[in-house]
């Protein structure tokens, strides 16, 4: 996706300077140490999810996320 205007871009990981784009966090990389997959589940219209998560603590470190649009879900532990 494109890099735009981001002051700190260049160290950003996933920044390309080649081309001035980021790694997609749509299609897996959103996940704990996902990479982009190129693939994402369909929205209830059956076109591919943009993704919009809602989180929600299920523990005392532990984050669950989950999409209003398709239901895909995660879980961070941010070990705090």
């Amino acid at each position: 996706m494109p890099a735009g205007d981001h002051k700190y871009k260049s160290v950003i990981a996933g920044y390309d300077p080649a081309t001035d784009t980021l790694g997609c966090r749509n299609c897996g990389g959103q996940y704990m140490m996902g990479r982009p997959t190129g693939e994402v589940p369909l929205n209830h219209d059956g076109i591919p999810c943009t993704h919009h998560y809602d989180s929600a603590t299920i523990g005392r470190c532990l984050t669950q996320y989950t999409c209003r649009h398709c239901g895909d879900g995660y879980t961070i532990d941010s070990g705090d």
